[in-house]
């Protein structure tokens, strides 16, 4: 994806002048609804074969990436996809203005992805929920940086103090001589 199509923060945009989206098929029927200004695409579309427009409608998505949320959680060489790139750690608005009948706990409404691995996400329904994941992600980090990191650190210095090189000498700690 392009940086023209990457969002921040600061650029989303959540007002504007009302735009709709259009699906016309062949035969004049046509189906339209509200295309938000976050969205990226537009899903408009003529020509349609008359039988396909509940399948196209169906698959009607609005959406809008945040991969410049964070930095990837992730080293190099971890996590990456084909292309070489880490697909980690980024946050996708989506909205399905069906219903699929096949997937009827399928949200009409737009929602939040925060993919935490490459593996791993969780789906936002409101701003609470997003809320309620950025409080435990802080509890994480938090527990990672008041325990982890001076434990860590002690346990980091206590082997340059005490393990030998192959000269036998105690290698001093970081930043000492």
């Amino acid at each position: 994806m392009s940086p023209e199509t990457t969002a921040s923060a600061a650029e989303l945009r959540t007002s504007g002048e009302p735009r709709t989206w259009r699906i016309t098929a062949t035969n004049g029927l046509s189906v339209s609804g509200y295309l938000p200004p976050w969205a990226y695409e537009d899903p408009s579309a003529s020509g349609v074969d008359p039988h396909l427009l509940p399948v196209l409608l169906v698959d009607v998505e609005l959406f809008r990436y945040f991969h410049d949320v964070i930095d990837p959680l992730v080293g190099p060489g971890d996590g990456l996809d084909e292309d070489g790139h880490v697909t980690a750690y980024f946050c996708a608005i989506t909205c399905r203005p069906f219903a699929d009948r096949d997937v009827p706990d399928l949200p009409v409404h737009p929602v939040l992805t925060v993919q935490v691995t490459e593996t791993d996400e969780t789906v936002c329904h409101d701003p609470g929920e997003l809320a309620a994941l950025i409080a435990r992600l802080r509890a994480h980090t938090d527990h990672l940086d008041q325990h982890v990191l001076p434990a860590f650190t002690a346990i980091h210095d206590d082997w340059r103090i005490h393990h030998r090189t192959a000269a036998g000498r105690p290698t001093p700690p970081v930043g000492q001589p």
